[in-house]
């Protein structure tokens, strides 16, 4: 039998007024390298067409070898719901998630795209009936999806995948992280950008609980109050509804304010061991020469986070 041919997908991060491009590859069971990437701003107004020619001078720029990409979805209408059902077939959970998502978005099911993350044992691929069945529904309209392939498609790059700020930080972690998530100890992981924060408790098995929060602020340190208020509900709600397994560490990544009472007040207020992680800084995470030597712009910096996840898409 012929080897597994693999797409060479690059991820790709369009939001709150900036571009972020990124390429990985493994090098054995934990190393991940960046091997490729770069960010550019754009203005707040900027038209499609423009945000297109960004994106096409920033893969120049960046000598990209692929046009095969992961784009990240951001939409403030982005349906994103933990669920649990008994007894279900996985026909009938299909329609029992397009019943929700038409409630939640208050769309009709033609104008709906959406999807699904089941949590299951890693080594146990399929669902029985009689099991519970839980996992995240993301929903969004349609038009939405569509405005963005056609914005990818029209920088020149043919879109293979879409996902969305959560499950792109999931599998970041996961990547450079897992041994840290076990049946014993959960995780939360909050991803700051400009205006979200992506709230994820990844637990058991890599299991996963997510929330986004939107600010109308682009400045969260004036926004530290509303913030813990969200991590503080997204921890009860696993705690009671989810799963009984210990939130053992906070981890802030992203767009953290540097000023330090910022972190203590919400380890504070929260209670939990708290650190400030940057992927690129992992012990597991490594930078080409080729990147580092670019001079133009720090690769190292918040606004790589979620493109790294999306770009995990190709290893």
């Amino acid at each position: 039998m012929s080897a597994e041919i693999k797409e060479d997908i690059a991820g790709i991060n369009i939001g709150d007024g900036f571009v972020s491009i990124a390429r990985v590859v493994r090098r054995g069971r934990k190393k991940i390298v960046l091997t490729h990437a770069g960010w550019q701003e754009y203005a707040p107004d900027a038209s499609d067409d423009e945000i297109a020619q960004v994106i096409r001078k920033l893969w120049r720029k960046t000598r990209m070898p692929t046009r095969t990409v992961c784009g990240g979805l951001q939409s403030r209408s982005l349906c994103l719901k933990y669920f649990r059902y008994p007894d279900l077939s996985q026909m009938e959970l299909a329609s029992a998630l397009k019943l929700e998502a038409e409630e939640t978005l208050q769309l009709s099911p033609d104008q709906i795209m959406l999807d699904w993350h089941l949590n299951r044992p890693k080594n146990d691929p399929y669902t029985q009936l009689g099991e519970q069945l839980q996992g995240v529904l993301v929903a969004v309209s349609k038009d939405q999806v569509n405005r963005q392939l056609n914005l990818l498609k029209r920088a020149g790059l043919y879109p293979v995948l879409v996902d969305v700020g959560c499950t792109s930080l999931c599998n970041l972690y996961l990547a450079l992280r897992g041994e840290k998530v076990n049946k014993d100890n959960a995780v939360c992981v909050v991803n700051l950008s400009r205006y979200n924060a992506d709230i994820t408790i990844l637990y058991n098995d890599h299991y996963i609980y997510p929330r986004t929060i939107i600010s109308r602020s682009a400045e969260w340190s004036s926004k530290i109050q509303y913030l813990i208020e969200n991590i503080s509900d997204a921890l009860l709600y696993y705690h009671v509804k989810v799963d009984k397994t210990p939130v053992a560490q906070l981890v802030l990544t992203g767009f953290v304010p540097k000023e330090p009472q910022f972190v203590a007040q919400i380890h504070d207020t929260i209670g939990l061991p708290t650190e400030v992680w940057s992927p690129l800084k992992d012990e597991n995470f490594a930078i080409s020469g080729s990147v580092k030597s670019a001079k133009e712009y720090d690769v190292v910096t918040p606004l790589m986070t979620t493109s790294l996840g999306l770009a995990l898409r190709n290893t």
